[in-house]
């Protein structure tokens, strides 16, 4: 049975159902993981969610710098005065994040500047009475990685594993190997207790996809190439 974090709130947004997560810190302060919030409504419903639990916004924090991912960060570092922060390897994601939307024909805001680079591996994101180590998990793209809460038992993952599925690898830098060695090595080390929060679909467990996912596998017998 997947254990519920009744302090990490997640929101469905824009036109890819990408979804945002917000961490309730535990002392009137929180911090949001990939904002992808990209009109008006979504801006609001954001904020009035905020507003109606009493929490002031004091992080943004990104797994990595895909369109989908960023649509929110301009009006954040606006609204909030938060500027994203994402590992230094991905900043080619998030220079041809503007570039991307054109392709697919959606409007989107300027990117606004980054803040302070996240740390390397194995460093520790604080955020009130939660503890996030950031593992690095490319493949779905070069700079992605995702945030590890070892004593609640759960993981903020971005775009790496889904329930009963990865992230795709055709995009550019993607690569299918690098990400099924980063999920076997980052994901797959944990406990099949912890649970995963990805940036599409339901959320999932370490031990249920180690089982059951037909990409990659703990025994090395997925279908991925």
């Amino acid at each position: 049975m997947q254990k519920k974090i009744n302090e990490l709130h997640t929101f469905t947004f824009n036109a890819f159902s990408e979804q945002t997560y917000l961490l309730d810190h535990g002392n009137g302060e929180a911090t949001v993981f990939d904002p992808g919030m990209s009109n008006v409504a979504e801006r609001e419903y954001f904020d009035s969610f905020l507003a109606d639990n009493g929490l002031t916004l004091v992080g943004c924090l990104l797994t990595h710098a895909h369109l989908d991912h960023v649509m929110g960060a301009n009006w954040i570092a606006s609204k909030y005065g938060l500027l994203p922060r994402l590992h230094p390897s991905d900043v080619p994601t998030w220079d041809m994040a503007e570039k991307s939307a054109q392709l697919y024909g959606i409007p989107m805001d300027p990117l606004p500047s980054r803040g302070e680079d996240l740390g390397d591996q194995g460093s520790i994101v604080e955020c009130g009475k939660f503890n996030l180590e950031i593992r690095l998990a490319p493949g779905h793209c070069i700079g992605h990685v995702v945030f590890v809460c070892h004593e609640h038992e759960f993981v903020i993952g971005g775009d790496v594993l889904f329930n009963g599925s990865i992230g795709r690898t055709d995009l550019p830098g993607g690569n299918a190997s690098t990400l099924a060695h980063s999920i076997t090595e980052q994901l797959y080390t944990l406990p099949d207790s912890f649970e995963v929060h990805p940036g599409h679909g339901p959320s999932t467990t370490v031990g249920k996809e180690k089982a059951f996912n037909p990409y990659v596998n703990s025994e090395g017998t997925g279908m991925i190439q």
